[in-house]
């Protein structure tokens, strides 16, 4: 999307000022059916005040990702990783940029870990980089690689900082790719147990939050591996047929299962483990028992939601989901569900969009309303601003698969924004703060009807490379000079650090 289009989505004031409007009014519709009506009136004076207050040990994040971040891609023995192999490919990532240098946070993590502690957050979430710790997929531990992570993690618990690590946030070692094709083959399953194990048993001492995966959903069905169409990010495998698709994502889901027991048996304290799910969020374009139904039924019918969130959480695939790809359904042996299915500590939801549903006549019992061009957006032609679906994916993910106790925490929420450094440098991302803000308001409407939400981690702590994008599109709250590495707070870093002081949506 181009930059003046940015402009031109986030010029359309009414539609964000009157978000919080709308969300008032929503928490109250959805209110009069579950909370008392002291509560709900509070309910929804807070959120149209915009004064949302937010438990006192709310977990008030940030997030990054290593091959985004880190840099160092050849130092102390880490070796190629799928990303590595795939920006050096003519053509495949803008400008030719790589993940090399990145924002170098392996030499600079002391400065990135000080922004951090001055934002005030503290939890961090980071992902540890495969091909760093075990740098032939399988096999030796590199202990130099090791020692970043744990040097990493002493800084943070200096800070009063909590990590919180992923195990695989899209950088596979290449040699498994070339090995035996990464996620199309079952092999994948036990090397990345080996790696969760190795990895609980030398950092578990350190760090007790965990999430094992990112977004099964976006590098095995879609951006990663395709159906029909050559996909645009790594490993950039087109695959012949929907089966081939469900296997890949099924793979995932039994690694993700190992990596689960792997943590727990090798961590030598007590650990939170859960995964990281850019699960599709739908919303009712208004809240009838009829549309909430609808939007029920697409959540569950949905590709992504009933092919990967439901069975790691019910140990099933959604009827909704067979109903449709029921003949593409993935080769399931003895064991597999159970697996795939281990009980999870708490759950991380990546939110940045959504789809409006209604219900309809037809056999599906709903209707879907794609977003116009003219619809405002944020700097990606996918990232359609729609606040409630941050409110309405935690909803389903309680209410649809019947995980009303289970922990969810926001691991991912952000826009790319279409700021520049004015003559002092400052950078005003007023298009971030509105985003944030709005979405946010949404979050609060869910703690406030009662749902299990812990935390919030805003994608991302700095301008970062932003995979097929390059250094194009930045999502950050810290301004990266990439040519001399000079990090400058943004105007939405200001903001978050003010939200934070003070446990409410500014």
């Amino acid at each position: 999307m181009q930059q003046k289009q940015v402009g031109e989505g986030f010029k359309r004031r009414s539609f964000l000022a009157g978000a919080a409007g709308v969300t008032a009014f929503l928490s109250a519709s959805h209110a009069q059916g579950g909370l008392s009506g002291g509560a709900a009136a509070a309910a929804k004076g807070a959120l149209a005040a915009g004064n949302a207050g937010f438990p006192k040990d709310f977990w008030w994040g940030a997030a990054t990702a290593s091959y985004q971040l880190e840099g160092a891609a050849s130092e102390d023995g880490r070796k190629p990783s799928v990303w590595d192999t795939f920006c050096k490919t003519p053509g495949k990532v803008e400008n030719g940029d790589t993940g090399d240098v990145a924002c170098d946070h392996y030499h600079r993590y002391e400065e990135d870990v000080k922004l951090m502690a001055d934002l005030g957050v503290k939890h961090y979430r980071f992902s540890i980089a495969w091909p760093r710790i075990i740098p032939d997929g399988r096999g030796a531990v590199n202990d130099k690689g090791v020692d970043f992570y744990k040097r990493l993690s002493d800084c943070l618990l200096n800070h009063g900082i909590t990590p919180h690590a992923t195990l695989f946030h899209w950088d596979l070692p290449q040699v498994l790719q070339d090995r035996y094709g990464g996620f199309q083959s079952r092999e994948i399953v036990a090397d990345f147990g080996a790696y969760a194990e190795a990895v609980g048993k030398r950092l578990g001492d350190r760090i007790t939050h965990w999430m094992t995966m990112n977004e099964i959903s976006c590098f095995a069905h879609s951006v990663g591996y395709g159906v029909g169409y050559t996909p645009p990010h790594a490993p950039g495998i087109t695959l012949p047929n929907i089966k081939a698709r469900s296997n890949t994502s099924h793979h995932a889901l039994l690694a993700h299962g190992t990596a689960v027991l792997a943590l727990r048996a090798s961590s030598p304290r007590t650990c939170n483990v859960g995964t990281a799910e850019n699960i599709n969020s739908y919303v009712p374009v208004y809240e009838t028992p009829e549309n909430i139904e609808a939007t029920r039924r697409a959540f569950l019918r949905d590709a992504a939601n009933g092919s990967i969130i439901a069975p790691i959480l019910t140990g099933r695939y959604s009827d909704e989901w067979l109903a449709e790809f029921g003949a593409s359904a993935p080769d399931i042996k003895d064991g597999d569900m159970k697996l795939i299915a281990q009980p999870l500590d708490s759950l991380g939801y990546n939110c940045y969009t959504g789809t409006y549903v209604r219900a309809a006549g037809n056999a599906k019992g709903f209707e879907l309303f794609p977003c116009f061009d003219a619809y405002p957006k944020g700097s990606m032609p996918w990232l359609n601003i729609v606040p409630e679906s941050i409110y309405w994916g935690i909803r389903l993910l309680t209410d649809a698969l019947g995980k009303k106790d289970l922990p969810v925490f926001i691991s991912e929420n952000g826009v790319a924004d279409g700021a520049k450094p004015d003559a002092q440098g400052f950078v005003a991302d007023i298009d971030r703060v509105m985003y944030l803000r709005q979405y946010l308001r949404n979050v609060y409407r869910a703690v406030a009807e009662g749902y299990p939400v812990v935390g919030y981690f805003p994608w991302s702590l700095m301008d970062n490379f932003e995979w097929a994008c390059g250094y194009t599109k930045r999502f950050g709250m810290v301004y990266v000079d990439y040519a001399t590495q000079k990090r400058t707070p943004k105007l939405s870093y200001q903001w978050y650090r003010q939200v934070i002081r003070c446990g409410r949506v500014m």
